[in-house]
């Protein structure tokens, strides 16, 4: 072998070794640099989930807050309207005292200007006032509208018969329910009442809504007038304050679906205020006139059946809500879509 090939093999072993070296090199390089990349990463991942738990937190945090704000607007709202409830039912029954002391006092003046009578007429009385005592706390025990109407006509029926609720209803009267006439009067039917018959009006809000009418002459009601009339009374504040409680019950349920939903769903207090003034004229339309809103449903006519009714519901709401309110929106309307047509506007249209 030659010196040159002796360098040259020299040369060769000693590149290859270079090579490998300088791939190791680089190979130990690039090793660290990824494991520097790995841990820059974990430490961005790790700063990533720690950021969005904060994010989580803070989100959780908020909706709790929101959450407790919102049941302690609907608690006090409904504490406020327990205590106007109460109050309401306070007045009741001082007006019902009021009026029962006015018809024992005035029975204990009638005795004491009456001549000796037999111990049977000083039984009479009690047992008189006895009955309009138990029959007042009949009615205070009916909590709905149509559990008062039929507690009142059972009770007027039980010292006048035939004694029946009839629902005043354009210009004329048709029947909630009689006890004692022969024959005796249908749900819903057409009553025509004699001339000087005696009825006793039932008023809501100053405007009567249904009357007493029983088929008994005024001579042989008038002992028992006084009791039929403090019964009637008390039926009208009743059907008033659960008139009142079902509109404040109806707001509070708004009130808290706003509260609990978007803030871009809440309205002015006038809004609010002309809601909820449609909302119970629609729901008297739909109490005293039940059977014509089945039956309206069914034939696809409520327009015309109840014509006469929702105009007349129509004029107290544009006397009572402000033009500028009226003109935004017609909450009378959407009412009677969503209580009377059952949500079907097409209910509502005249038909040719």
């Amino acid at each position: 072998m030659t010196f040159n090939d002796q360098m040259r093999r020299a040369f060769e072993t000693l590149t290859t070794r270079l090579h490998d070296e300088i791939a190791r090199q680089v190979q130990t390089v690039v090793d660290e640099l990824a494991a520097s990349a790995d841990a820059q990463r974990d430490e961005a991942v790790a700063d990533a989930q720690a950021e969005r738990d904060r994010a989580v937190a803070e989100a959780h945090a908020e909706r709790d807050q929101a959450v407790a704000d919102a049941h302690a607007e609907r608690d006090q709202a409904v504490a406020d309207a327990q205590a106007d409830r109460d109050r309401a039912i306070a007045d009741v029954k001082a007006e019902r005292d009021q009026a029962v002391a006015a018809a024992l006092a005035e029975q204990s003046a009638a005795v004491a200007t009456a001549p000796p009578a037999a111990s049977t007429d000083h039984e009479a009385n009690g047992a008189a006032s006895t009955q309009v005592l138990d029959a007042i706390r009949a009615i205070d025990e009916a909590h709905t509208l149509s559990g008062i109407l039929d507690a009142l006509v059972h009770s007027a029926a039980s010292g006048v018969n035939p004694a029946a609720v009839l629902l005043v209803r354009d210009g004329g009267y048709s029947c909630w329910r009689s006890i004692g006439f022969d024959p005796p009067f249908e749900r819903g039917q057409s009553v025509e009442v004699p001339e000087g018959a005696p009825v006793m009006p039932i008023a809501i809000g100053g405007q009567a809504v249904a009357v007493l009418y029983t088929g008994t002459q005024s001579s042989e009601l008038h002992s028992q007038h006084a009791a039929v009339e403090i019964l009637v009374r008390h039926a009208a504040r009743c059907l008033e304050s659960v008139t009142a409680f079902k509109a404040a019950r109806g707001a509070l349920a708004n009130g808290a679906g706003n509260a609990a939903g978007s803030a871009d769903e809440a309205s002015t207090d006038e809004d609010a205020a002309a809601r909820r003034y449609a909302r119970l004229l629609v729901s008297e339309i739909k109490l005293y006139h039940e059977s014509d809103v089945m039956a309206g449903r069914r034939e696809r006519n409520l327009a015309s059946r109840l014509g006469g009714e929702i105009a007349r519901a129509r004029v107290l709401y544009e006397q009572r809500v402000p033009a500028p309110i009226r003109q935004h929106a017609d909450y009378f309307h959407d009412e009677l879509v969503r209580t009377l047509a059952n949500g079907d506007p097409a209910l509502l249209e005249l038909r040719t």
